[in-house]
């Protein structure tokens, strides 16, 4: 009797199923939500020193929703920059979207800056007022040999997880206030190398070009937390970039091989920042360093500096940055560098130099670093 109970509800149980199951697939109909994105957007990426100059804008377009490019570069557009004292600077167009300061302009700490750009179709948008603040400066670079995890290709061009040695930089910034310092920094690798000829006439007597390159180390944007180590008397420690012991790229030069590495540096950009660009950074910063935990920052779009004067409300992207710059220049040691042969001292500044490669033939550069 219990068994034939059982049955009877289990009978009633599959058709009841099997009627719902087929409603629902009577009901099924595809679903196209529309989306309301803007067209292409308006970029602007900018920033003036009272470093040496030259100071850039870019301007580039956003691709529209469904389009595949990327991006598009805006040019024959106005761009000026104009201070508290009414004088104008005029940026000058030298590649298609870039836009390039004058020969001979300097920012100065403590002015104030408002750029301007005129599009081709007629648009018009301006920046918020920015002025150059000075800050803290740092008071040494150091490093300490270890191990960080991080993504490494192998030949088969497979990506991993894995240990790799090297050495993380850290600055210590002289600081005498009571609220933290409102910087920015990049770090960059100078190398220099020697590059042998590949196949000699003479083989006991190849050629021998001196290279030099720099390298970005970190591309993620580091801020200075209000988190920052103090560490003797008013200095504040700030964690920078690591560099891998063992250094790949590509020495630039076809028919030559590397033959060895000669010296590296460390080449490092101190940007002190306003208010408002410090907050521009450090949110960009939060949002880039998020990793999906329940405290982390929400996704959203980061609020720029930028206006559109003749079509008030439209969507434009972008920062306008005037920060005042230091740069310095740390050598290492002699190769190798190692746990135990790891020494980092101040040398003549190498920011002036070009991030891609420059060899000379049989001679060495008047920046070549020799002495320690």
């Amino acid at each position: 009797m219990d068994i034939l109970l059982v049955s009877n509800i289990m009978k009633k149980l599959i058709l009841v199923v099997l009627i719902s199951g087929g409603s629902m697939a009577a009901c099924t109909q595809w679903f196209d939500p529309r989306v309301d994105a803007p067209g292409n957007v308006l970029v602007v990426e900018g920033l003036l020193t009272d470093g040496p100059s030259p100071y850039f804008v870019k301007l580039s377009l956003t691709a529209a929703y469904g389009q595949d490019r990327t991006y598009e570069a805006v040019e024959q557009a106005s761009v000026l920059v104009r201070n508290q004292h009414k004088e104008t600077i005029v940026f000058n167009e030298t590649t298609p979207g870039l836009y390039i300061s004058p020969d001979g302009f300097r920012g100065v700490a403590g002015d104030t800056y408002i750029l301007y750009v005129e599009t081709p179709d007629g648009e018009s948008y301006r920046s918020a007022p920015q002025t150059i603040a000075s800050g803290p400066e740092v008071e040494q670079v150091g490093g300490r040999f270890g191990v960080m995890e991080m993504p490494v290709e192998n030949n088969r061009g497979e990506v991993s997880i894995e240990g790799v040695e090297g050495v993380s930089f850290f600055a210590d910034i002289r600081h005498h206030h009571d609220s933290f310092p409102r910087m920015r920094f990049e770090t960059q690798l100078y190398l220099q190398y020697l590059l042998q000829e590949a196949d000699p006439p003479d083989p006991s007597n190849p050629l021998y070009m001196y290279c030099q390159r720099k390298l970005a180390l970190d591309r993620k944007v580091n801020v200075a937390l209000p988190s920052l180590e103090q560490v003797s008397g008013s200095a504040l420690r700030h964690e920078l970039a690591f560099m891998p012991q063992t250094i790949r790229f590509f020495p630039g030069m076809e028919d030559w091989v590397l033959r060895h590495v000669d010296r590296r540096a460390v080449v490092l950009r101190q940007f002190s920042l306003n208010e408002e660009s410090y907050v521009f950074y450090r949110t960009l910063h939060d949002q880039m360093s998020a990793e999906g935990r329940i405290f982390d920052p929400v996704a959203a779009q980061i609020q720029g500096n930028i206006l559109c004067l003749s079509t008030p409300g439209k969507l434009v992207m972008g920062h306008f940055e005037a920060s005042a710059l230091r740069s310095s220049t740390h050598v290492l040691n002699p190769e190798p560098v190692t746990a135990n042969r790891l020494d980092i001292r101040p040398s003549s500044d190498l920011d002036h130099l070009p991030m891609e490669s420059h060899c000379f033939l049989e001679r060495r550069p008047e920046t070549w670093i020799i002495t320690w």
